[in-house]
Parts: C-alpha cells; structure tokens; sequence
C-alpha cells in the first residue's frame, strides 16, 4: 500500500486513494519527503500559475485555508497552484513548509498538533519559529487570525524540560510564563496548552483524534491559571501552581503573587515569558509589566529567560521602552505584512444614522444579512462591538428581545457575572450572537464569525483592525463582513481610520422598512410595534 500511495503522490493531478488511508502513510519517513517535493519543487521546475493580479485579489488567511482543504483531499495540483500565490504574496525567500518536525518542534508536539488539526505550518508560523529556534528574544507582529499563537507556543514548549529529565515534583517554579491582558484570553490560551500536552475537551466523544490515548507526549504536565485574585490567594495559601510546567497569568494577578507576605516563586525558574498582545498588557498594566518584567529578566542572580512580544499591532515604542528597560535583547523582528491591513476577502461597509436609530438599523441589518444567508444554512456567526460596558449592557436586553428566534445572545463583558461562560456558549455554538466590548474580545480566536457590527467607530485604527481581525481567519469558511454604524458627527472619525488603513469602506444605505399591511400575517405586524417599543 506505501507503494501505491508514493505512485499517486508522484503522478498530476487529484489523487484517489481513500483520505484515511493516505493520511496513515503520510507520517512516513519516505512518503513525508515526496509530498514536500510535489508541493515545493525546484523554483526552475515550477508553472506559471496564475497571473499576479490573481494573487493580489487573495489573501494570505484564505489562501491558507484553501490550502490545508487541497492536501485534506489529496488534489496536489491544486494545492501546489495555491502554493505559488502564497510564495507570490510572501516573497521569493519563501517556501512552503508541510511538517512541524523540519522546523525544529519535537515529534510528539507535532504530532499533537496535527490532532488537534494544525496541519501545516502558516507563514507567521514558519518564520516565528525560526526565529525563536535561534534562542534570541523575538516581537512578532502580525495580522489577527493568522496563527501567531501557536507561532510561539509549539516552539516554546519544545524548548522546555519534561520527564525524564525534569518531573513536576522537581520543579521550583514554572518554566514558560505567558502574560495576556485579560482573563478571557487567558482561560483560551490555557485550553489550547492542556490540549497541547495531551488534555481532551471532548472526552465523551468517540473516536475523537486528539484523545488522551492517542497522546504520546510526556504525562502529567500541568498548565495552571493565575487569572484574578481569587487564583493568587490560591497560589499564596494553598501553593496551587506547585509543579505546572506552564502558568498562563494577567500582568496584575503575577505582581500581586509575587509580592509580600507569602511571594509565589513565579519569576525565578523561567526558561521563556512571552507576552500575548503585548500593546495592551503595557497599556493597561504598565506598573504591573514592569515590576513582573524587571523581576523576571534583570536580577544578575537568575539567567534571563528567552521573551517574546506578541500581537497583531505592537508598537516600536512599547519595544524600544522593553529594550531600555532590558527586557528585550537584541530581538530579531518577525513582521508578515499583507497588502491590506484587513484581509481582501472581507467586505467592508458603513450606514450613517442617527444615535436614536442605531439599535433599530442594526435588527434591521442583522436580519436582513440571516436572510441572504438562506433558511436552509446555519444562522450566521455574529459579532457586536459596543463601545464600552455601559453601552453594552444598555443594548444587550433590546437586542435580545427583537432579535430573540434568529440569534441566541451571549454578552461578554470585562466586569460581567459569567465572561467566560459567554465566550464558551459562542464558542461552542450555543449562542450564534456575542455582545462584547473591544477589551473583553481583544485577542480572542473565535471560530467560524461570519459578520462584526460596530455600534459606533472604534477608537482608532488600531482598535478598527482587532475587531475586523474577528473575521476572515484561518480556516474560516466564509470570507466575512464588517459593518460600521456612524452618525454624521461620527462619520470624519471613520473616514479618517479608513484612511490611515488604505481601506475602501463602502457607504450602505439602512436597509428598508416595511410597515405590516392588512394582507401581512399578524405575527410580523406584532414585531413591528415590539422592535418600535424596544428599540428606540
């Protein structure tokens, strides 16, 4: 059967052997070779493909999504085609990359990895590994969804010491550190470490991929939480964090641990600290950075650990102040640019209105957008972007109400009773609706959002690009839609962000209204006078 499967490998064209069984031999020492040839031959052997406006009209997101769904089937011609427009957009110093192991990440993480379905490297992945494999201090910037999480998580983790060299009991304090701005990003990014050292989301799921039975890594790593202050006290009197490998913590809940009475050792034994949305943690946290930063890199008694600076928009500034205080040294700069700040596949528009109206056009637009989506389909995948906590909590029961048999509403606020209970139940699809604020959704990757609506501009253009940065994602299924409401006072703000970003954001007229008439059914009548009660 290897045989058979190296015959298909090497001829044109889709291949027609069963996925199962191809997928089985790929893992192959001689099979893995041959696919990495087919999809990255000699630059003198390869096609014209396709014209260089065509790679222009994509972008890089998609164009990786289109190309994990090319090798899924086994149609290496197609695969290969999109290939060289990914090496068009990239520049002629790249190349395509299908395993983990050749970029330097042990087997066994590999292998989880591709359970977990992180198939192949993206292109932020490829060079952010390299560049953390040489062991310098590394900042990564690059565009939302297009994997820089695990950019740095795979080859950190492959750094640190596991059974048998090191067990948990032997531990004095945890090795990788990763530092996000808030607790919903921690509780995501802490998930995806447990399932990376073999933990299951899924246990009740039969033939699950990522089972703890297909694991083959070390047992018994423990990822811990040091989120709020609830987790320090923990920490401080019950020694919760003893034995984690790695702690996921907010700048403020790791200086708070670490201070007296009852100082955690958090700091003391890292062999990496890498900060996730590094902009916002220095914005919002910065006397806690600094204290956590200067203790964990600048004591002349301890080795410094390898840092890495993360985010979608990391500022020189906020570097060059990490590189004074000696946080950073020497860092190599990964900076993967697309052509456009927000993907090309993603539709832009704005309607202009005025503020008592928002909440009544944007029903009108929701609905509107679930009917072009068809009733045979899945609902669409919404979110909606309030200003600040007030103005969510003022719009979350009128929403809820008109919109209440087309969405199921979740509301995920900073200072909210169950933020994390929200981000699960849209997560898992239980809700097909999230209200969220900018700071409570920074960072967070949430599958499969087909459409963002903004109540109001954002602040800035930096904020415009985290919340388009909700759609158009890696592996995500439609393009996406972001949809900005603006009052005509507001509408200069949104004009100038557009220009800063090179964006072309199409001006929308507010979708029609139509009075119920005599020969309408009663039931929409009825929602009518509800949405005119509720909304205005």
């Amino acid at each position: 059967m290897a045989g058979d499967v190296l015959q298909r490998i090497q001829r044109p064209g889709p291949c027609s052997l069963h996925a199962p069984t191809c997928r089985r031999f790929l893992k192959q020492p001689q099979i893995r070779p041959l696919l990495q040839s087919r999809l990255s031959p000699a630059r003198a052997h390869s096609q014209p493909g396709s014209s260089k406006g065509q790679a222009a009209s994509a972008d890089t997101n998609q164009l990786q999504t289109r190309l994990n769904i090319a090798i899924a089937a086994e149609d290496y011609g197609a695969a290969a085609s999109i290939r060289d427009q990914l090496e068009r957009l990239g520049g002629a110093e790249t190349r395509a990359v299908l395993d983990w192991r050749e970029l330097g990440i042990v087997d066994w993480l590999a292998q989880r990895a591709e359970r977990l379905g992180f198939n192949y490297p993206t292109r932020v992945q490829q060079e952010t590994l390299r560049a953390i494999n040489t062991g310098q201090d590394v900042i990564v910037h690059a565009q939302t969804g297009s994997g820089k999480t695990l950019s740095y998580l795979l080859p950190l983790l492959t750094s640190l010491d596991y059974p048998p060299h090191t067990y948990p009991d032997d531990l004095k304090g945890p090795q990788l550190l990763v530092l996000v701005p808030t607790r919903e990003l921690g509780v995501q990014q802490a998930l995806l470490v447990f399932q990376l050292l073999g933990g299951s989301l899924n246990r009740g799921i039969p033939g699950n991929r990522a089972n703890i039975f297909t694991f083959t890594g070390p047992r018994g790593i423990q990822v811990k939480g040091l989120l709020d202050k609830e987790e320090v006290l923990l920490a401080k009197n019950s020694g919760s964090l003893r034995g984690a490998h790695v702690v996921i913590a907010t700048p403020d809940a790791v200086a708070e641990a670490v201070s007296a009475p009852d100082a955690v050792p958090v700091l003391g034994r890292l062999k990496a600290l890498a900060v996730d949305e590094a902009d916002a943690c220095l914005q919002d946290s910065p006397a806690a950075m600094e204290l956590v930063m200067t203790k964990a890199c600048c004591q002349p008694q301890q080795k410094k650990p390898q840092v890495v600076f993360a985010g979608a928009t990391v500022k020189v500034e906020a570097c060059e102040l990490a590189a004074q205080m000696g946080w950073l040294h020497q860092p190599q700069t990964v900076t993967v640019s697309p052509s456009t700040a927000v993907p090309l596949s993603v539709s832009q528009r704005f309607i202009c209105t005025s503020p008592e109206r928002k909440l009544a056009v944007l029903t009108r637009q929701i609905r509107a957008d679930l009917e072009m989506q068809g009733s045979d389909k899945e609902p669409p995948r919404v979110m909606v972007f309030a200003e600040n906590e007030e103005a969510a909590v003022a719009a979350a029961e009128p929403l809820r109400a008109a919109l209440w048999g087309d969405h199921k509403l979740a509301v995920l606020l900073p200072h909210g009773l169950e933020p994390i209970q929200a981000m699960h139940a849209f997560r898992d699809n239980k809700a097909t609706f999230l209200l969220a604020t900018p700071a409570a959704a920074r960072g967070l990757d949430l599958p499969a959002v087909s459409h963002v609506y903004n109540l109001s501009p954002p602040a800035d253009a930096v904020e415009y690009l985290h919340r388009a940065g909700r759609v158009g994602r890696i592996g995500a299924s439609t393009p996406g839609t972001v949809t900005t409401l603006v009052t005509p006072e507001e509408q200069p703000q949104l004009d100038s962000i557009a220009g800063e970003l090179q964006l072309d954001i199409q001006q929308q007229q507010e979708p029609a209204f139509t009075p119920a008439s005599a020969d309408d059914n009663a039931e929409l009548a009825k929602r009518n006078l509800e949405d005119l009660y509720r909304l205005f």
